[in-house]
């Protein structure tokens, strides 16, 4: 073995630099890693995507079992050819003939996941029940950040709009609804169209007049980033990568545009007659007690179907109404379908969920 000039073996020489290079080159990684992970979201968005099911929408599979026959599906209708995420979907009963009250629903996924297509049988069995119901897609965060899925749900609206005989879809009778993340854009949607002023401050659009929105449903969303206890651990680190994704800055709450996003604080008696439910498990709970609450204070008129945690299932928690193999999922097809034909005034056509 050939010495060097120190008396050391050439080859473990050469190891020991190697080491020192992957060493150092560890640190560099690590400090880079750390740096970047305060800089940017993207770490916390990777590790949250990778989880199994991060939108939540694995239950929605039940609601295959419950899909009737007779239901008409136009999908991947492109409502916006400069983005690949600008489709819908529109389902409604095969018989139709005159317009249909047309319900645009935005699935969940905590605002940087998700897709439309795991709710389409849900959203299936909620037309059997007379309805024209739009299933939106949007961008996801950090992709897109705010206020893009509030614009794409106005053009997916200005879409069904300019081809509502083809859909449809009764334009004087139209319901915003949506789910988790979905809810609160779908929420918000419908403030910038009921609240003209809002919408104006807020730099909003509105693709429809205020009287044509006559209603919204939304299960467990969340609906004031202000309120949030992001000390909390685990929600905590969850709701500050959501928020900072969605929002495009870190000091999300700092930022004067983003918080028209809190939207109990900007309610008023214009806002449509509103559905809201979720599971008592789900830890977005308190926030739609919270929108319940304001809607209520505004004197909005507002339809809560809340559970009695004492009594219900731990498994009843957030996006809780898409299995609907449990009794609580059924309840909430029942009272949001009785809600819906209350504010648009539908005939009642027989669906699924009567014979529950």
């Amino acid at each position: 073995m050939t010495e060097s000039d120190d008396g050391k073996p050439r080859a473990a020489r050469r190891a020991l630099r190697i080491l020192a290079w992957i060493g150092g080159s560890l640190v560099v990684l690590i400090v880079a890693g750390v740096v970047f992970w305060n800089v940017s979201p993207w770490p916390s968005v990777w590790l949250l995507r990778s989880a199994p099911d991060p939108a939540g929408l694995e239950n929605a599979e039940a609601a295959a079992r419950y899909v009737p026959d007779d239901i008409h599906a136009d999908l991947d209708v492109v409502y916006d050819e400069t983005s690949p995420d600008g489709r819908l979907d529109v389902f409604r009963p095969d018989d139709a003939v005159a317009a249909l009250p047309v319900i645009f629903w935005v699935h969940g996924g905590a605002f940087i996941a998700g897709e439309k297509e795991p709710v389409r049988d849900y959203l299936r069995v909620l037309a059997s029940h007379g309805f024209a119901v739009v299933n939106v897609e949007y961008t996801h965060a950090p992709e897109a950040t705010y206020p893009r899925p509030i614009v794409q749900v106005d053009e997916a609206i200005a879409h069904v709009v300019e081809h509502a005989a083809e859909f449809h879809a009764d334009l004087d009778r139209i319901v915003l609804a949506g789910d988790s993340a979905g809810a609160h854009i779908a929420a918000q949607a419908a403030m910038a169209i009921a609240q003209p002023d809002y919408a104006e401050e807020a730099r909003l659009p509105a693709a429809v007049e205020p009287g044509r929105l006559v209603g919204t449903v939304l299960f467990s969303g969340p609906y004031d980033p202000t309120t949030v206890d992001y000390d909390n651990e685990l929600f905590g680190f969850f709701m500050r990568t959501v928020m900072w994704s969605y929002s495009g800055t870190k000091d999300f709450l700092g930022d004067e545009r983003f918080l028209y996003t809190a939207l109990p604080q900007h309610v008023n008696a214009d806002y449509p007659p509103t559905f809201v439910s979720t599971g008592p498990a789900d830890p977005l709970l308190r926030q739609n007690e919270e929108w319940v609450a304001a809607l209520t204070a505004a004197g909005v008129e507002v339809t809560p179907l809340f559970f009695d945690a004492a009594t219900t299932p731990d498994t009843v928690g957030h996006e809780y109404q898409l299995s609907l193999d449990t009794p609580e999922a059924k309840q909430a097809m029942v009272e949001q379908v009785a809600f819906l034909r209350g504010v648009t005034g539908a005939e009642e056509r027989p669906g699924v969920s009567d014979t529950w």
